[in-house]
């Protein structure tokens, strides 16, 4: 197990440092006040339609928690910057939020770019970030004792979900995929858990994001293969889906990467997209997984019973809305069991989170149970392989916390 380049002991003890030279500028903040959220959120951009999505759940919990009693009797205030999907802005921005708005905790960016030059910043500057990247290297090569992720990332989504899908489907696949790093991480993962079973990925094509014709790109797939791997996102979708059907691939397994149909409105698409499987950490109808919790959090964001926005019938996404309402049950479960009260109590807090790494079922965790590991902090969750059958997304196969659960690339503990 690779060991962190430096120790968890010497990154808090610099974090605080710089924290505290940070701080001296400004006057101090109350014990008391209310404790004050930096939200990386990507509003604009490529990420856009999964930004609305965790901007809304966020905003939902902060309202639920403050309605319920706030967090160790304090309220919260959400504080929220658009990265604009790009890496130079979500940097700037995050500074600003750390040294302009004095936030307390982040909640980070989907990009993953964004992410991991966020990860440097948030230690320097003694900050707890709670990810909302899918990229693997913000919980592995660039990891650090500030950053918690309760997101899924690629490398828990291949391994929980190929077993499966390669044993009940088939061995031999192509794959297409987004040509950045998102896309290519769904790559080798897939890849992995192929070989893993015995199979034979034949060929990967890669494909620009915004890609208006897929055609030449899809042309270039080893039509020899039983199924196909889609790890493309947003716009590309729709596209991708017909133009496979189109060029032979119809009577073939379709498996599209986590979180890869809820950037857009596939079912749209009706007919050419029947039989397509999925991944994603939650289902988007209620009938999949309904209990009083998942009601809670459905009911506070504005999801309907088929995952769609009540009043405007948007597609939801299920999978990018969980892990930012349960990232504030993170904040209260930990704020509260280890007494924070200041960012100077920042790594009691850590070292509380890593001791207890166990988040049970309930209003805040509607997801269900969470085990965030401590030696990456990374967060393991069920998991759930769907179809599109009759015009919905409906779960075929419930995936347990440890089939997801793979060898971790960082050693945080002390």
């Amino acid at each position: 197990m690779a060991k962190s380049s430096l120790s968890r002991r010497r990154l808090v003890q610099g974090a605080l440092g710089a924290a505290a030279a940070l701080a001296l500028p400004r006057t101090a903040r109350s014990e008391d006040g209310p404790i004050r959220i930096g939200h990386q959120c990507d509003l604009t951009g490529a990420l856009a339609s999964t930004g609305y999505w965790r901007k809304k759940a966020t905003d939902a919990a902060v309202k639920y928690v403050n309605e319920n009693g706030g967090i160790g009797g304090r309220q919260v205030e959400i504080v929220t910057i658009d990265t604009e999907t790009k890496v130079d802005v979500g940097v700037l921005r995050l500074r600003q939020l750390l040294q302009d708005r004095n936030v307390d905790f982040v909640i980070g960016s989907q990009n993953g770019g964004i992410g991991i030059a966020s990860n440097g910043i948030c230690r320097d500057l003694g900050t707890l970030c709670l990810s909302l990247s899918r990229t693997d290297d913000v919980t592995g090569s660039a990891a650090n004792p500030f950053i918690f992720r309760l997101m899924v990332n690629t490398s828990l989504t291949a391994t929980a979900s190929g077993s499966w899908m390669i044993d009940n489907t088939a061995k031999k696949w192509t794959t297409l995929y987004a040509d950045y790093v998102w896309g290519q991480s769904h790559r080798d993962s897939w890849q992995k858990q192929v070989d893993g079973k015995g199979g034979t990925v034949l060929n990967a094509v890669a494909m620009p994001v915004n890609t208006s014709d897929p055609l030449p790109y899809i042309s270039k797939l080893d039509r020899s293969a039983d199924a196909v791997f889609a790890a493309v996102l947003g716009p590309d979708m729709p596209r991708v889906l017909p133009a496979l059907r189109q060029l032979g691939f119809a009577k073939k397994s379709i498996m599209t990467a986590d979180s890869a149909l809820g950037n857009a409105d596939i079912l749209a698409l009706k007919g050419q997209v029947e039989g397509v499987w999925g991944m994603d950490s939650l289902p988007w109808e209620l009938a999949d997984k309904d209990t009083p919790a998942m009601r809670t959090f459905r009911d506070a964001i504005g999801f309907d019973e088929h995952g769609r926005e009540v009043g405007t019938g948007r597609m939801g996404s299920p999978g990018e809305a969980w892990p930012s309402w349960s990232n504030i049950g993170f904040l209260k479960q930990t704020i509260e069991g280890s007494g924070w009260k200041t960012k100077a109590d920042t790594p009691q807090l850590i070292k509380y989170a890593d001791a207890h790494p166990e988040y049970a079922e309930g209003p805040l965790f509607p997801q269900g149970p969470l085990t965030v590991r401590p030696q990456d902090h990374q967060a393991f969750c069920e998991y759930y392989l769907f179809r599109i059958e009759n015009g919905s997304y409906r779960v075929k196969h419930k995936l347990p916390r440890e089939a997801g659960v793979y060898t971790p690339t960082a050693n945080l503990q002390l």
